[in-house]
């Protein structure tokens, strides 16, 4: 499809309606994990590993964070990855959690003066 001069190439072409464009657009700038595969996040994570030169002690944590990062749910069922979370992990995550937590339970080190 060719593009017409002058066309704003953050405006998308092609048959979209507005308002479902907007909501894509915000849902991506608020989670840009939304929408990638096994494989995209797999590379995603490795990426980001090499490039900051992040020790590889911490792979584990950063790979759970960012499936959790895509879906709060990446981890109530058994994964083909075997990556699994520990239950105080899954206690914390239940901690912030607004249905089953307690916002005002803070690190002592946040509340003393």
């Amino acid at each position: 499809m060719a593009l017409e001069a002058g066309h704003d190439p953050m405006v998308p072409v092609g048959p979209y309606d507005d308002d479902d464009f907007t909501l894509n657009i915000n849902s991506k700038l608020v989670n840009p994990f939304v929408g990638l595969s096994h494989e995209e996040m797999d590379d995603l994570i490795s990426h980001f590993m090499e490039k900051t030169s992040i020790d590889e002690i911490y792979a584990e944590h950063i790979r759970k964070g960012a499936y959790l990062a895509q879906d709060r749910s990446a981890f109530d069922e058994p994964r083909d990855d075997a990556l699994t979370l520990k239950p105080e992990e899954h206690s914390a995550l239940r901690m912030e959690d607004p249905k089953t937590g307690n916002k005002w339970n803070q690190p002592w080190i946040l509340v003393r003066d």
